[in-house]
């Protein structure tokens, strides 16, 4: 192990040294002089020695007094003199630890400091020195800290970092809102006060004995979401240096909620497009079977009506592969063909495409122009209607109400399609804008339904910057309501 060089202060020694030898000396000396002086005139006229040796006595006693009050005052102005720089330095020292600002080294009075011995003008320039740097690395680090606080605050995921006892370190403010902790003020609940979840607390674990990053996948509930969300929880070992021991973990929260959704619709729909697909060919590949056998024995009785069967088959393949298009369409970025469009005459053509249904279930339709006209594409506009108004006549009774109506909004117009029907159960009614996704799902295959028409309005509104929602009850009717922004 090297000893570190010890620094010995030889300029304020050689001044001290000095000085003081000098001042004895010079005492000495005129000590010295004064007793000669005084013995030479008083001893050497006089015959009274008794008298003379009381005198001397006397002079004696002075001499030591005013030796002693003159070196009284030397040492005085001495100690004031090495003592008045430690006074200020420690005075520098005190403000240097509160860090205080008003130090600089420039501030420093020059008369004073070349009044000051030896290496006392040194350490105070040194002191000055490393309050400037501190000050510098101080401002620095607040910098990074407001930065980095920031950065954390921004960040979309929800952060939180324990020590060692599963006490919280610090956290962001994505992570108090999601599982409402408190930010400040109260002391925050530890790990396993704000997890009930054994996933998230062994990993934890795991991470702060291993000193090893581990992911961990689970369910968590949050304060404002009814069901559990989805997260990924990416926990790290925290060191103050690369060899040192750990002593504490950091986890950040990635909802993948939107992920595992997104994954389980693109699932479903591979699932329910192959079903969808395969079922009309099965039904066609086994007609057609039949046919060229009774071709062969010469039966052709039952022919026209398989045909026809054949027939509707195909009309729901190319129902379905057009209705596939629309959407690739629509979500390739394809640009609409804007227009002014006039709500009437968009209305009576969609309608007229729909008068077979219509009148086949003996239902009234009431339209209602408060809006004459609207900016937006008309083919795409007259597909809303001939998809919404079509699923209203095939899901209420025969002989209900259908009613229409155009509105003007705040920088908006609106379209409503009102039914009296049996109305939309609560539980599907946030799937029901997806993807082959059906209430009831073999009514609507009975019925012709592709299951992709709702998917299409949404899918346009969206194209206009819009949006479309749907408002129900059980027994109530449904009402759904577009909204094509000015």
């Amino acid at each position: 192990m090297i000893r570190p060089q010890r620094y010995f202060p030889w300029k304020i020694a050689r001044q001290f040294f000095f000085g003081h030898l000098i001042f004895v000396i010079v005492t000495l000396i005129l000590t010295g002089f004064s007793l000669r002086y005084y013995v030479f005139t008083t001893f050497l006229n006089t015959k009274d020695i008794h008298g003379a040796l009381a005198r001397f006595d006397n002079y004696l006693t002075s001499l030591f007094l005013t030796v002693m009050i003159g070196s009284a005052v030397y040492l005085a102005f001495s100690a004031r003199y090495y003592a008045r720089p430690l006074g200020r330095l420690i005075q520098r020292a005190r403000e240097l630890r509160r860090m205080d600002a008003r130090i600089d080294e420039n501030s420093m009075d020059p008369d004073e400091l070349s009044e000051e011995p030896g290496e006392w003008y040194d350490l105070e320039r040194a002191l000055n020195r490393i309050h400037k740097d501190l000050r510098t690395k101080t401002e620095d680090l607040s910098r990074e800290r407001e930065e980095l606080s920031a950065l954390i605050g921004a960040v979309s995921d929800a952060i939180l970092a324990v020590d060692r006892n599963g006490e919280p370190l610090f956290f962001n403010s994505q992570f108090a809102l999601l599982f409402r902790v408190a930010k400040g003020g109260a002391k925050a609940l530890s790990l396993s006060e704000t997890f009930r979840v054994p996933e998230i607390l062994q990993g934890y674990r795991e991470v702060l004995s291993t000193g090893q990053m581990r992911i961990v996948t689970t369910a968590i509930h949050t304060a404002h979401h009814a069901l559990p969300r989805h997260f990924a929880i990416s926990i790290a070992p925290l060191r103050t240096s690369e060899n040192e021991p750990v002593y504490g973990a950091l986890g950040i929260f990635h909802d993948v909620t939107e992920l595992k959704q997104s994954e389980q619709i693109r699932i479903e729909f591979v699932g329910n497009a192959s079903h969808e697909l395969r079922t009309p060919l099965t039904s066609i590949k086994g007609y057609v079977e039949t046919l060229k056998d009774d071709f062969k024995t010469g039966r052709t009785d039952g022919a026209g009506q398989f045909l026809d069967i054949i027939s509707r088959n195909v009309d729901r393949l190319i129902f379905l592969v057009n209705d596939l298009l629309d959407l690739s369409t629509l979500e390739s970025g394809a640009e609409l063909t804007k227009s002014v469009v006039s709500t009437a005459e968009i209305t009576e053509g969609a309608l007229k495409q729909l008068e077979t249904k219509r009148a086949a279930k003996k239902q009234d339709i009431q339209v209602r122009y408060d809006a004459d006209s609207l900016h937006a594409d008309p083919r795409r506009v007259e597909q809303v209607l001939v998809n919404l108004v079509h699923n209203a006549i095939k899901y209420i009774p025969e002989g209900r109400r259908i009613d229409i109506i155009w509105e003007h909004a705040r920088h908006a117009t609106v379209l409503r399609i009102q039914d009296n029907g049996p109305g939309i159960p609560l539980e599907h009614q946030a799937r029901l804008f997806e993807r082959f996704y059906r209430v009831d799902v073999g009514r609507s295959r009975e019925q012709g339904g592709t299951g992709l028409g709702l998917s299409i309005v949404k899918h346009i509104m969206l194209k206009h910057g819009g949006s479309v929602r749907l408002q129900s009850r059980p027994g109530e009717g449904s009402e759904f309501i577009c909204t094509f922004p000015e």
